[in-house]
């Protein structure tokens, strides 16, 4: 006569937790069980090094996914603080892309190109009229958390994503070298559309590190009727992927983090426990087993941290900021 088969309950009894039935020894620290697990975390490893290395630099695909992400993460950040969210704007995107493919293509790092070229002068090309503008940079992208993360660290990146005025916002990525090597370009415009008149100013945040922001007001009065076309469904378009699948693709390291984090808290629950158990008396394999699990995860959290970089933000002896009148 076939023996029945075991509940789901006990094989997860007997394979998280030491107890009689399994001679507390949990099956998740057998060889077999061990040597699976680290191949998994060694796959989930090789496939944050392509995506990040070969598929962000050799494909269009963080462009479809990034710019969504960051909206998504920029409107929690403003809603935190109690105002309203941007609204993504093709415009925007456009003046933004243009920005990054010109860095990504020139190799430089600042919000004035190298043949003297504004952020405003991008906006007046594609034809935004503003009322208030600003832009925030970052290089050395890998993930759309720690680029938000870093933005929110920086008091002048932190003013821009704050502004109540803004309404719009747009994104560009571009792919290309500085500093030796490969990396991503992040440009993030905000900007209201050109109502009344206000005081022309610009505040510059320092180009000299890994991140930069700048913001403008300006004095020009663009009719109602304009305005209706400007701010229009032609203009106020969200092109780009949203979503929980788009945030775990455009946030590659976050998403590993997080796997490997829940990983070893699932390892080393049941590792304190059956060590608690046992005293003196415990079983090599599982001692041996878990102690492989712990150090690998560890390492692997410590290695893709170090290998992703951070987005560098300027220090208090580096930044500076400059107001002057403008004419637009």
């Amino acid at each position: 006569m076939q023996k029945p088969r075991k509940p789901l309950l006990h094989h997860l009894h007997d394979y998280f937790f030491p107890h009689e039935r399994n001679n507390y020894r949990p099956h998740l620290f057998s060889i077999a069980s061990v040597t699976v697990l680290v191949i998994a975390i060694l796959v989930f490893e090789a496939g944050y090094v392509v995506q990040t290395k070969i598929v962000f630099f050799r494909t269009n695909f963080l462009a479809s996914v990034l710019p969504g992400t960051l909206v998504t993460l920029t409107n929690q950040d403003r809603m935190t603080i109690g105002i309203a969210g941007v609204t993504e704007n093709s415009l925007l995107d456009q003046a933004a892309q243009a920005v990054a493919t010109d860095m990504a293509t020139k190799s430089y790092f600042a919000h004035i190109s190298p043949d003297g070229k504004t952020p405003w002068q991008w906006l007046d090309q594609v034809g935004y009229k503003y009322s208030y503008a600003g832009e925030n940079l970052a290089v050395n992208f890998t993930d759309s958390q720690n680029v938000e993360t870093a933005w929110m660290n920086s008091p002048t990146h932190r003013a821009n994503i704050e502004k109540p005025q803004y309404s719009h916002v747009g994104f560009g990525t571009a792919n290309g070298i500085y500093e030796g090597k490969d990396t991503t370009f992040v440009v993030e415009f905000f900007a209201a559309p050109a109502v009344i008149s206000a005081e022309k100013t610009i505040a510059v945040g320092t180009t000299a590190a890994k991140a930069s922001s700048l913001e403008r007001t300006s004095t020009s009065t663009i009719p109602e009727k304009v305005l209706g076309t400007q701010t229009g469904s032609d203009s106020a378009v969200a092109p780009h992927s949203t979503g929980w699948l788009a945030f775990l693709l455009a946030s590659p390291l976050s998403t590993l983090i997080t796997f490997l984090t829940i990983l070893f808290a699932v390892v080393a629950i049941p590792f304190v426990i059956v060590i608690f158990m046992r005293g003196r008396t415990q079983h090599p394999n599982v001692i041996f087993g878990g102690t492989i699990l712990l150090i690998v995860i560890s390492v692997t959290i410590l290695l893709s941290i170090a290998f992703a970089g951070p987005v560098l933000l300027p220090s208090d002896t580096q930044s500076a900021s400059v107001y002057m009148g403008l004419s637009h």
